[in-house]
């Protein structure tokens, strides 16, 4: 079988928004400075509001792909979101803090302290902040369909392992998607997962498990109905 190859650092960083430099922000813990030799997992969203099903997600990554710890990246703005209904940042990462019951679970505001817009670009800044540590990013079935318009998708997937989770009616439109199809051959199967942060990317798991029926937008809803 051929090997995984991860791009040089410089293919990355020409893969970089093209206004985009280092970031400026001090190599310091609350800007994602981190020298622990962990596996961390990198869950990114809107968090709008966070609910119990991200920390289903969150403990049933830890335990299926071997992590340590995992960091919910809480966006400022979504750039593929409208920002109608969008609570406030302060208010959403709030929300991750509450339901984050679990000292492994660890909300953070790293994509405004960096100055970084899309995921690319924080992942680059991650992996050059933490040496040490081996990141998976982490996402629902619901991403995947739609994966190939987020900004340097590609890149993404050269930069680290992915860890896709099931979704309730998603399963067959995730699996179909542009990205699975261009990345079939990278994919890692279901009872390899945890030696998933030791792979070199692309590489990515596609993980059937319960799901949970929580969902943001249906919770916004019915906050709405009850006003």
């Amino acid at each position: 079988m051929r090997a995984n190859r991860i791009p040089s650092s410089r293919q990355l960083v020409v893969e970089r928004s093209p206004r985009l430099r280092a970031s400026a922000a001090p190599a310091l813990p609350r800007n994602g400075a981190d020298g622990r030799r962990i596996s961390v997992g990198l869950m990114g969203g809107s968090f709008n509001p966070a609910h119990e099903g991200h920390l289903f997600i969150a403990r049933l990554a830890m335990r299926s792909l071997n992590l340590d710890e995992v960091w919910w990246l809480v966006s400022p703005q979504n750039p593929l979101k409208s920002q109608d209904d969008m609570a406030p940042l302060a208010d959403r990462l709030a929300s991750a803090h509450r339901v984050a019951r679990d000292r492994r679970v660890r909300p953070r505001d790293l994509e405004t302290r960096l100055g970084t817009r899309f995921t690319a670009d924080t992942l680059v800044e991650l992996k050059n902040r933490c040496p040490r540590m081996r990141f998976v990013w982490i996402m629902g079935a619901d991403n995947l369909v739609g994966f190939h318009r987020w900004e340097r998708s590609s890149s993404i997937l050269h930069t680290l392992p992915v860890a896709i989770f099931d979704r309730p009616t998603y399963s067959i439109k995730a699996l179909a998607s542009r990205t699975a199809l261009r990345f079939r051959r990278n994919r890692v199967r279901h009872r390899a997962a945890r030696t998933l942060t030791r792979r070199e990317p692309p590489a990515w798991v596609f993980l059937h498990s319960r799901r949970h029926p929580a969902s943001a937008t249906r919770i916004r809803q019915q906050r709405k109905s009850s006003v």
